[in-house]
Parts: C-alpha cells; structure tokens; sequence
C-alpha cells in the first residue's frame, strides 16, 4: 500500500509540475504556521482585479497541492474516486489549456521528512515570490521523535528549531530574481535571512524600520483599521469587520507580495476595502439566537499565536457584551500540547466572562486551571455532549466565539445551532456530502 500512495504521489507531482509548465505563471508561494490561508485569500482579492488568478483554496499538502494545479476535486477519497482522479489527471494535462496570469498556492507542512514537508512542496512548484507569515508549534508531534532533549523548555526550542528549518525553505529557495516577504518580528524566522538569496521586503508590527509597518491598530466591533507606512508614506486601510490585531501582518503581506506583482499601494487598499471577505470559518460573523453575535473561526486549526489574538480581540470589541468563548483541542501538538493549552488557559481567565471547553486535551490541561482561578465554564468530551447546554447558557446579547482543531471536534455544528437565521448554514465551513459523513461519525 505505501508504495501505491509513493507511486500516486510521483504520478501526481509530475503532472501537476507539466501542468503548470504549459501555464508558466507568475507562482507566489505562502507558508508559515498560521495565516497561510487569509494571507493566500487577501492576495486573491488585490491580484484578481488586475490579473487572471488561480488560487490553491485552502489545498496545501502533497495531494492538495498537485490537485489544485490539475483543478480536480475530490469527491469522497474513496479507491473509486482515487482512480477517477488517476484517469482525469492524464486527461487534464492534455486537454486543459486554461491560462491564468497567476498562480497562489498555499504551502503547509506537516512533518519533516518528504512527503509532508517544504522541500516535497518545492519540487511540485518553484515560487517566484515566497511569504513566510510566522513560525510556531504546529504538528508538533510529527516533529517530536527527533527531539534529543528531555527538559521541556529545550525540547520547545528544538521544536522550533526544527520547524523553522522546513517552514524557512520557503524563503531560502527562491531564485536571486525572486522576492522573499518576511515577518520581521519573528524570532525563528529572521535568523535565515542571511541565507535569502532573492530581494527581502519585511512586515512588521514593532520595529519602525521594517519597509511596511502597521501602526494605530484600532478594533471595533463593526471594523478593523490600522495605518501603515511604506517608503516614507502612510496609508491608511479600513475592513469593515472586526479582526484580531494580528490580522494586520495578513493584510501587510497581501499587499507588499502585490506591489513585486505590479500593484500599486492605493489599487491594493481599495481592493481590499472594496472586496474583503474571509473564506467560511475563519472569523466569519453571524446572528446569533436571542440577539447574540457569533465569531465562527471554526475552520482554522487552533494555534497558540492566533488563538491568543482572537481572545484579545473578543475581550477588545466586546467590553459591554458577555463574553463566551467555546473552545476545542489544539491537536498534534506532541510534547508541548501541556504547556501550550494552559498558555490558553490564562488568556481565557484574562479575555471572557464564560468558557465551554470541548475535547479531551482542554479537558485535562485548561479545566483544571479554570477551577484553580474559580473561573465560570464548562467541559465536554464532544460536540454532542456539550449542544444541549451551550443552548441553555446563551443569553440576550452575549457575544461568542467559537474555535478549535477540525480533527474530529467540527465545532460548525456549534455556530449552525445558534445561528439566527439557518440559511446562514451554507455559508459555514465543510458543506457537502462528505463533511456531512464525517460529522455523522463523530455524533
């Protein structure tokens, strides 16, 4: 069987790789450990008022990727749709001449040996332009039998250590004619820019020198705006839903990678300003039952750094509101999972009013410091157990947010029941066949 899954994998990579050939676009490529998928998004919106774009759409792995270029979509993953997508491949690369100007693919590695990680990704495609947002513990357990270190702490930085090294090929591969955008304010990934061979434009949020720096952030519950300098210029931009600080260094990096695509400053900002949306799931807002508003980041994996910043932006925009925050595992992160869920923890007990805490990893790292700290909540092992009461508690203007890893928790299903208005379900996150399968299971 794993010799099948290689072949298949080779199949796919090379036709994909002639695939893109015959196309010949300009390739952006966007990794980092969170904000790959809004950054990749944001740059669809800027590019496609200008250019013919082609977008990855969320698919980041060894198939995704492959798959993506061929524009085929998997039906159910099944032996049968396995071989309709061998048969339809070949049949894309001799009769798909679809031409597009641009090509942004979004890059996410899950471990550090090939298939699953950067240098797998690179040799399906070369980015001319390479953003790495940030680099944190993701995946960390696919990481961990390479740790020599015992002592937590060190293990941490070897984790990080290790990462970096996958996430930073992103950068340091880019040909001398490329462009590599960075954030400055992270510590892992500045120590690879000596090893960049392409052009460097930084972002940041912090150091006044970087080429492009956000400055007076300001979050509302009805918008997101900030101003930021480049060249000596200021430039302000205004989103008109609320966002997470940390936001800015998507929109940031959306914008400095159009500017090497040919797009000026002011094009980009009204595009923006114009078109902004988010894909379902990652901070959608939505009517909530008896008055509520529901921040639904149900999509996204949960991270430590934009967990943290989604709890500070709800303890931001909602200071005249209750604050509930319902929150699944962080998944596959290894050794650290302890350390990193009561980080959330004591940001819980800082941000919200009430938390409910679904999963067996928030169950037995966060419980027991909300208990300490005599911090309202509650704890389920599932979705199904956690519905009735989630039902129960909300009340007359509260304001919700929901996130978690999507592995098994689905936590969708928390934002479809306490939507206002049920034809909102389809603008949810996971819609179809499949997803409604996988949720049955997990009932």
């Amino acid at each position: 069987m794993e010799t099948i899954k290689k072949l298949v994998l080779f199949y796919l990579r090379i036709l994909s790789k002639g695939q893109i050939g015959k196309i010949n676009p300009l390739i952006i490529g966007v990794g980092g450990s969170s904000g790959k998928s809004s950054t990749s998004y944001l740059l669809s919106i800027i590019l496609g008022v200008k250019y013919k774009i082609k977008q990855s759409s969320g698919k980041n792995s060894e198939t995704g990727i492959p798959l993506s270029i061929l524009s085929i979509s998997p039906k159910n993953y099944s032996f049968v749709d396995w071989l309709r997508i061998i048969i339809l491949a070949f049949l894309k690369i001799l009769f798909d001449w679809e031409k597009y100007d641009i090509y942004i693919a979004e890059m996410g590695i899950d471990g550090p040996r090939e298939p699953k990680n950067m240098s797998y990704l690179l040799k399906i495609i070369k980015p001319k332009i390479g953003v790495l947002t940030n680099i944190s513990l993701e995946h960390s357990q696919y990481f961990d039998p390479l740790v020599k270190e015992n002592v937590l702490d060190k293990r941490e930085e070897e984790l990080l250590s290790l990462t970096a090294e996958q996430e930073s090929k992103i950068l340091t591969s880019l040909p001398e004619n490329g462009t590599a955008v960075f954030n400055l304010d992270d510590l892992e990934t500045i120590k690879y820019l000596s090893r960049i061979g392409a052009k460097t434009v930084s972002v940041s949020l912090k150091d006044k020198s970087s080429d492009f720096f956000a400055k007076k952030i300001e979050a509302g519950i009805n918008s997101f705006k900030f101003t930021f300098s480049h060249n000596g210029k200021d430039y302000g931009i205004k989103i008109n839903q609320p966002l997470p600080d940390h936001y800015a260094y998507s929109i940031l990096f959306a914008i400095s990678a159009s500017l090497e695509a040919g797009v000026s400053e002011e094009e980009a900002i009204k595009a923006l300003e114009t078109n902004f949306s988010l894909p379902a799931g990652r901070l959608s807002v939505f009517e909530g039952i008896k008055g509520s508003l529901i921040i639904d980041s149900s999509y996204n994996n949960a991270t430590l750094i934009p967990l943290l910043g989604i709890l500070d932006m709800l303890k931001k925009i909602g200071s005249q509101k209750r604050k509930i925050a319902v929150l699944g595992d962080m998944r596959e992160l290894g050794t650290v999972s302890p350390k990193l869920h009561e980080k959330v923890a004591e940001k819980i007990i800082e941000t919200c009013d009430f938390a409910v805490l679904i999963g067996p990893l928030m169950q037995k790292f966060v419980a027991p410091i909300l208990i300490k700290n005599k911090f309202a909540f509650y704890e389920f092992p599932n979705f199904t157990e956690s519905k009735e009461k989630i039902r129960e508690l909300i009340e007359p203007g509260d304001l919700i947010l929901v996130k978690s890893s999507q592995n098994t928790l689905y936590l969708e299903r928390v934002v479809e029941m306490l939507l206002k208005n049920l034809k909102d379900s389809d603008r949810l996150c996971r819609r179809g066949e499949f997803w409604d399968k996988k949720r049955q299971e997990t009932l």
